[in-house]
């Protein structure tokens, strides 16, 4: 079953923590990226925070996305039409060819349902819609470590019914996009108040990966092992 995608603004604040530099090299125009170091610390009274800091080189240094960008191919979910040009609605899934998408419950509820959107005419619908990767410019997975074997942690089944985001997120523009090479650190900053209840004694690992605006991917790379206490900073 096929239907034509269609797009929507939502305005949602992105915290992200960057740093950058200039270089004369030349570089590919696909983004290369290295692991750095990563620290964690514990703060009183606010959430703890998981700090990334990874290499990066970009030959023609479009890096970064303003928070204004969220029109496509940067806004968050896509929408889709029906024959009759009319949005696609969880109501339609009791009528063929419709039957096929995923029943109204959790994770379907988080991944692919959102109510009050604010689009005219569907205030008060459930729309089906697909997230759009191009959202985000930098992704971070979390593997945990048991009996020698990395299993990736979800966030979404770790805390229902809330619904709860992965930690891909975006970082800022870099330079004035004149096509010049850049080279630089990128620090990626993540906070959250479960990291010692969820992963105290745990060996955790991180997966990354980054897009620049023209959506061109870099590598990957994975973090070393690490336990968050042998991490641990002031």
């Amino acid at each position: 079953m096929e239907f034509k995608k269609v797009s929507t603004v939502l305005l949602v604040p992105v915290l992200f923590i960057a740093v950058s530099c200039y270089s004369p090299p030349e570089f590919p125009v696909e983004p290369s990226i290295s692991f750095t170091s990563i620290i964690f610390k514990e703060l009183d009274n606010l959430p703890d925070s998981l700090i990334l800091s990874l290499e990066f080189k970009d030959g023609d240094g479009d890096l970064g996305l303003g928070t204004n960008e969220l029109f496509e191919p940067y806004h968050d979910v896509w929408f889709f039409l029906k024959e009759d040009q009319t949005l696609l609605t969880y109501s339609d899934r009791f009528t063929p060819p419709y039957d096929t998408l995923p029943p109204y419950e959790f994770p379907y509820t988080c991944l692919n349902y959102s109510t009050n959107r604010g689009i005219e005419g569907y205030e008060d619908d459930t729309l089906y819609f697909q997230q759009n990767e191009n959202h985000w410019n930098i992704f971070v997975e979390y593997f945990v470590k048991k009996n020698g074997v990395y299993t990736e942690f979800d966030w979404e089944i770790a805390f229902p019914p809330q619904c709860s985001d992965t930690f891909n997120g975006r970082f800022p523009i870099m330079t004035d996009l004149s096509k010049s090479p850049l080279e630089g650190v990128l620090r990626y900053g993540m906070t959250s108040s479960g990291f010692k209840i969820l992963f105290r004694n745990d060996t955790l690992k991180l997966r990354v990966r980054i897009k620049d605006r023209a959506l061109h991917t870099s590598n990957f790379f994975d973090t070393p092992d690490f336990v968050l206490k042998n991490i641990e900073v002031d």
